[in-house]
């Protein structure tokens, strides 16, 4: 059986799935006696109108076929169970795997990460140009001003305690790996791409009411591992999927052992 295909079925199955109790009032979208409400978004509806208005029109199309197919008795059809069937076992085993990974849930510790980056920096090089850098955004250009002249006497964390708690303050990363990709074709790119380590940037427009202040921690090369700090993330995500890897071959190896298993040749 084709996978993409099965896949496809489960998300129909979503979409067909959604409320048919009759309608207080509430819903977003109907069609017949089946409705769209927004707790059966996978988002919040009222945060973006045009993912809104995808997700209803794909929702509304999804169901006038699907309640075609019914009267037209495809759910009674052998491929219709079939589908069924498969879409039940990648469900079910989605969910076991979901369950069976939070029961076996782990701490990791920093020392943990930090012996596996050294281990592992083959698999951290990177295949294109980059930049750490420190950035602060604001959304007044003299609080911005302030921040790059108290920075240049002092450093990054000093500085950034200082406007922790400062209202016009958008948001502060420090140690951020980007790609020069990341900053698009425009003034930023070429300001950041002349920057030299440790140098701070001027106060850079972005557009109307949003301003940054840029300092270069390190330029990187296709081949270069950036440092820890930058991949933290990263990293952990790497980490946590080896060991579920390790967990699943575990489980199925006892799984293995409880079950009657047999491949013929």
């Amino acid at each position: 059986m084709n996978k993409a295909f099965v896949t496809s079925f489960i998300f129909v199955l979503f979409f067909f799935g959604c409320s048919k109790e009759k309608s207080e009032g509430n819903y977003v979208a109907k069609v017949n006696d089946v409705y769209l409400y927004k707790k059966d978004f996978p988002f919040s509806p009222d945060s973006n109108e045009i993912n809104r208005n995808e997700f209803i029109k794909n929702w509304v199309t999804t169901e006038l076929l699907a309640q075609e197919g019914r009267k037209n008795g495809i759910q009674k059809s052998d491929e219709f169970l079939e589908l069924s069937q498969n879409a039940e076992r990648e469900i079910l085993k989605s969910l076991w795997l979901k369950k069976y990974f939070a029961d076996k849930a782990f701490s990791v510790t920093t020392p943990e990460l930090e012996a596996y980056y050294a281990a592992k920096q083959d698999a951290f090089k990177l295949l294109q140009d980059a930049v750490v850098v420190n950035q602060a955004y604001f959304n007044k250009e003299e609080k911005a001003i302030q921040f790059r002249n108290v920075l240049l006497e002092s450093d990054w964390n000093k500085t950034s305690k200082a406007f922790m708690n400062d209202s016009t303050l958008v948001s502060n990363a420090s140690g951020e790996l980007m790609y020069y990709y990341e900053f698009g074709s425009g003034n930023l790119l070429n300001i950041v791409s002349e920057l030299q380590p440790n140098e701070v940037s001027l106060v850079i427009k972005l557009k109307n009411d949003l301003y940054t202040v840029v300092q270069l921690q390190q330029k990187l090369k296709p081949g270069d591992v950036p440092p820890f700090v930058s991949l933290r993330k990263e990293i952990e995500r790497t980490y946590l999927e080896e060991k579920q890897k390790r967990l699943l071959e575990d489980h199925l190896k006892e799984l293995y052992t409880q079950n009657d298993i047999d491949i013929k040749k």
